[in-house]
Parts: C-alpha cells; sequence; structure tokens
C-alpha cells in the first residue's frame, strides 16, 4: 500500500491539495540548498510537517519542485493581473506597474537562489524541469507585456508595426539579468548603479521605442 494510500484520516497527511505552506517551504529550501543537496526532511522540518505529509502529497523530490515552482509563479502572476484589471490607465502606465511588480520580485533574496539553481543545477541536469520553470515565469511575463503592448496599439496610443512579442522578450529578461547581476551577483559594489535609476530608465527606454512620438525610419 502506497503512503498516499495508507494516510490515516484527521492526520496532517490527509487532503488532495498540498497546502500552500509545504510549496513555499519547498521553495525556499530547494533555493538556498540546491536540488541534490535538499533532503525531503529538510523541507518537512522548513514546513513544520512531517516527511510523511511530502510523500502523502507527491511521488519525490523532482514532482515537489515542479509543483512549488508552479504555485510560486501562479501566485505571482495572479495577483500581478488582478491589480492590472482593477487598474483603470493607459496601456504605457499599465506596463509600467506590471514591469514594477515583476522588477520588484526579481529583487527578492530568493529569488536570486531560484535563479542560480534553475540556470545552474537544474539547468544542466533535469532539462524538462527547467523549460517548466522558463514556461511558468520568463515566458508568462513576457505574454503578459506583450498582451498590455498590443492594447497599446489597439488603441493608437502606440505606433503600429511594433513588435510586441520581441519588445516584451527584451523589456522582462533585460530587468531579470539586471536583478541576478546587480542584486544577487554583486555587481552593486563593483558597478553601483541606483536600483530605480535602472528600473525608470529601462521602462522609459521600452515605452519610448513604441510610441506614437517615435519616427520609425526604414534601415535606420
Amino acid at each position: 500500500m502506497s503512503t498516499r494510500e495508507s494516510a490515516a484520516p484527521g492526520t496532517e497527511e490527509e487532503g488532495a491539495s498540498p497546502p500552500a505552506t509545504l510549496l513555499d517551504a519547498a521553495f525556499r529550501v530547494f533555493a538556498v540548498r540546491g536540488y541534490r543537496a535538499t533532503r525531503l526532511q529538510d523541507v518537512a522540518a522548513e514546513a513544520g510537517m512531517t516527511k510523511g505529509a511530502i510523500y502523502y502529497h507527491f511521488e519525490g523530490k523532482e514532482e515537489l519542485l515542479r509543483r512549488a515552482v508552479e504555485h510560486r509563479h501562479r501566485a505571482i502572476f495572479e495577483e500581478v493581473e488582478e491589480e492590472l484589471g482593477e487598474l483603470q490607465a493607459p496601456a504605457a502606465v499599465r506596463i509600467r506597474h506590471a514591469l514594477r511588480r515583476l522588477w520588484q520580485h526579481v529583487l527578492e533574496p530568493g529569488w536570486g537562489h531560484a535563479f542560480r539553481l534553475m540556470f545552474g543545477e537544474v539547468g544542466v541536469g533535469f532539462p524538462a524541469l527547467f523549460r517548466m520553470w522558463v514556461e511558468e515565469g520568463p515566458v508568462q511575463g513576457w505574454s503578459l507585456v506583450r498582451d498590455l503592448i498590443e492594447e497599446g496599439v489597439r488603441n493608437g496610443e502606440f505606433r503600429p508595426g511594433v513588435d510586441a512579442e520581441v519588445t516584451a522578450r527584451m523589456a522582462v529578461s533585460g530587468l531579470m539579468l539586471q536583478a541576478a547581476l546587480q542584486a544577487h551577483s554583486g555587481l552593486e559594489r563593483v558597478a553601483p548603479c541606483d536600483r530605480d535609476r535602472i528600473f525608470d530608465s529601462a521602462v522609459d527606454l521600452v515605452l519610448h521605442g513604441v510610441a506614437v512620438t517615435h519616427v520609425h525610419r526604414p534601415g535606420a
């Protein structure tokens, strides 16, 4: 009989969906310790649960990490999309708000650990997990900003012919890389630059590039 089948009713193992506290704890432990070095008992201790609780909800470490990443990204993007739904403003304002929220997220200490984990150990040894992280994180960010740019083109705020896909990719990925370098790799000590300055100037460049006042000259 499997651990899932043998869980006693009324215990912490009971329930079909893993609790958010467990997924949050797993994300923190994996990000700091790395994938191979993380033991399930470490996650259980961080979450204040037993190891059996983890095996009730997950087949093993790989599924636990996948679900933890999905949970983390879902919470972030649902929050941003809810805020955008309540923000009745021009597309440029909505883009700045969305990028600001994503910028705040990638500046968090835990994101730096996760970034190194995904582009290091997971990216090399677990390509399916890495692809899932990309699809759930960066690609969602690109899609969110791309849709806002296309909205601005439709309502005449941005110039026709804007490549919304590439513009969104450059905006989101550029901010991610700056966060990885400045906040999480020690570049601030080598080449200091105010974080608000980085964000505001980068977004200004993006919005200037798509604005109707920007004259596009083919071949320029």
